[in-house]
């Protein structure tokens, strides 16, 4: 799969469901501050390619930034909600790793966010991705903590588990083994809560009140506001439900 690094005009889609609105806003705007702090140096002239964009939310953010975004999703109505949501300012394949050509991209960054454990091949998708990045280029993985401090503690209930989703649960170790193995160097790996903390933490504890399954995402927001301060202080000791992994291609 060969592309264009010039946005393509955005095909006819149905209206998405992301976030809209002051809520769309805000998330976009937070998304873009952890991005800005995760991948220095990103703003115009950096090319990042979004495996698993999903409706768009983070290739927005990076546009907003100023980089020119590939945007990688693999179904096709997330894909089609995504090319609404950019409407032509970025490049929307609904294709997955398995089309991409080796070495057909040659981005300054791949983002993988929460993506990783969806996967069926750890070790054929990372090489993918090391292939789509040039030489120096930034690798940014986010993916579940399974040896973070909610998942020890919920055990069973810990809605990072996803088993009729997720095929991968990875420790800090584990993940590190995986970007090793794929040929990256580098790394550097953070227990992190992310821009939203707790939310994880609430879809645990009151899985009915999942903000992202609800008709109305607003109980399950006030849950996860009143469990911040137990989300921050397991990210603060190092046990956050996140682990955040940067790598570069030699």
């Amino acid at each position: 799969m060969g592309w264009t690094p010039e946005p393509s005009p955005a095909a006819p889609a149905a209206p998405g469901r992301g976030p809209a609105g002051a809520l769309g806003r805000l998330a976009r705007a937070l998304a873009a501050a952890e991005l800005r702090r995760l991948l220095p140096g990103v703003g115009p002239g950096m090319l990042v390619m979004d495996v698993g964009a999903g409706a768009g939310l983070r290739a927005d953010a990076l546009l907003g930034l100023g980089a020119r975004v590939l945007a990688l999703e693999p179904d096709p109505v997330e894909a089609m909600r995504a090319t609404t949501a950019l409407r032509g300012r970025a490049v929307v394949r609904s294709v997955g790793l398995a089309e991409l050509e080796p070495h057909a991209v040659r981005a300054d960054a791949v983002l993988c966010w929460h993506v990783l454990e969806h996967l069926p091949d750890l070790d054929l998708s990372l090489a993918r991705m090391r292939d789509a990045l040039r030489p120096g280029g930034t690798l940014l993985v986010a993916v579940p903590n399974a040896g973070g401090a909610e998942a020890r503690l919920l055990g069973g209930r810990w809605q990072g588990w996803e088993p009729a989703r997720h095929r991968w649960h990875l420790t800090r170790h584990a993940l590190r083994n995986v970007l090793t193995g794929a040929g990256l160097a580098d790394i550097r790996i953070a227990a992190r809560g992310g821009w939203a903390p707790a939310l994880g933490l609430a879809a645990s504890v009151a899985p009915s009140l999942d903000p992202q399954l609800t008709p109305s995402p607003l109980p399950g927001l006030a849950l996860a506001a009143a469990l911040t301060p137990v989300s921050g202080l397991a990210r603060l000791a190092g046990a956050g439900p996140q682990l955040v992994a940067v790598a570069r291609r030699p």
